[in-house]
């Protein structure tokens, strides 16, 4: 198995809700906080992307945007539009500010239209999801890497402006797919600044390193193993590594082992013992103290109160 289909099967993303937007006004709206990825895709006209922090860009038709670490941000048409969402955002109650405000002044005469929605991330593996994908994602259209892409955002937006029969089934299949195609890209004009995984998957050593682990996740890797097998130094490797994904690699493979564990206790009837030896432990006893360490409780107690919680919802 390789790693992305190891990450992809792990996280287990879905389309939540997508909808399309389309105006040919002055227009802008605040995107709010919540605690899912969301994505917007330019299938015609262009747009602003607006942080709250950082430095606004221009998205362009064709252009796709992932954010993972879910902060508040701006859409608007041009950046004078600013003002007025500030303005409506500075006179909604707190409860109304945890929905999308929006702005719509005259008509532009362009034409612009979005894709927008969100991705449910298995909520287990949300921490294991912030730690492996940087902040932010802007594939542009134009972007040599972004050639596969490209026919794919083309059958996106004809979808969104039709209504054939299982249009909704469709949309979302594309948008699903979109989001595995666009994580097959390792990030080849990365800002330095980012870290994560696709960040570690641009280096080709790292993305080896990276490869071992996933595809022996139950050996008892130390740096040195590790760095000997991409053939580095201990110290070089350790250094990059934590340059390139942000963490130790010790710490990235504890990570992944626990992710692995706490996917087993829920979605399957192994044992303790099973899983603990699956991923490196030679007894149950010292996994059940290494994950009630990591996350307040026992293994069993895990697997225990999520099928309670299962029940629940099935109620």
């Amino acid at each position: 198995m390789d790693l992305l289909t190891d990450i992809i099967q792990l996280l287990r993303p879905k389309i939540l809700t997508w909808k399309t937007i389309e105006t040919n006004h002055r227009w802008g709206m605040v995107i709010p906080h919540l605690d899912l990825p969301r994505f917007s895709l330019v299938t015609k006209g262009s747009c602003w992307y607006v942080p709250d922090s950082g430095t606004p860009f221009l998205m362009r038709q064709g252009d796709y945007l992932l954010l993972t670490q879910r902060p508040q941000y701006r859409l608007v048409s041009d950046m004078g539009v600013i003002p007025c969402l500030d303005e409506l955002l500075s006179l909604s109650s707190p409860a109304e500010q945890h929905d999308y405000i929006r702005w719509q002044g005259n008509p532009l005469g362009e034409t612009t239209r979005l894709v927008g929605g969100y991705f449910q991330i298995a909520p287990e593996q949300s921490a294991l999801a912030n730690a492996l994908l940087p902040e932010l994602i802007h594939v542009r259209f134009g972007d040599e890497e972004a050639g596969r892409l490209q026919p794919l955002i083309g059958l996106i937006a004809n979808e969104a402006s039709s209504s054939l029969p299982g249009h909704d089934l469709v949309m979302g299949r594309l948008i699903e797919i979109m989001l595995v195609e666009l994580l097959r890209h390792p990030m080849q004009r990365a800002d330095k600044q980012q870290k994560g995984w696709l960040a570690g998957l641009s280096d080709p050593r790292i993305a080896a390193a990276l490869q071992a682990m996933h595809a022996n996740v139950a050996r008892q890797w130390t740096l040195e193993t590790l760095a000997r097998h991409i053939g580095m130094s201990r110290s070089a490797f350790a250094q990059r590594f934590c340059e390139k994904v942000g963490l130790p690699a010790g710490t990235y493979l504890a990570n992944w082992r626990f992710a692995l564990a706490k996917d087993a206790l829920l979605n399957s009837q192994r044992s303790i013992a099973d899983i603990a030896l699956s991923i490196g432990y030679l007894s149950d006893s010292a996994f059940s103290t290494a994950f009630s360490r990591s996350f307040g409780c026992s293994p069993r107690r895990f697997r225990e109160a999520s099928s309670v919680r299962a029940g629940e919802k099935a109620i």
